[in-house]
């Protein structure tokens, strides 16, 4: 998976590319957690994610709580069926907002 961060004052985005499944979410866990520290709102762009699998959703969940301790949010965009299938069965759909 690769990512792209762009900031904006208080606020990112991060564009997630590829595949975020066991192998990558170490790396995105990392990134996450740098990222959910320093800013108070972060979209994630999916327009170029393939597939997500538990390990990318527990990643995304984590990034959540960071935001929404400290009152941020996290916001989704783009995100293709088969993804939006995955964060509805796991129940994310409903905490996160989708732009």
């Amino acid at each position: 998976m690769e990512t792209k961060l762009i900031e904006n004052g208080d606020t990112a985005e991060i564009a997630l590319i590829g595949r975020l499944d066991t192998k990558t979410s170490r790396q995105a866990d990392t990134l996450f957690s740098e990222v959910g520290g320093k800013f108070s709102g972060v979209t994630l762009d999916m327009t170029e994610l393939s597939y997500i699998s538990s390990a990318g959703i527990r990643a995304i969940r984590n990034l959540y709580m960071a935001l929404y301790r400290k009152g941020g949010s996290l916001s989704v965009k783009n995100a293709g069926e088969n993804v939006l299938d995955v964060f509805e069965m796991t129940g994310l759909k409903g905490l996160l907002q989708f732009v």
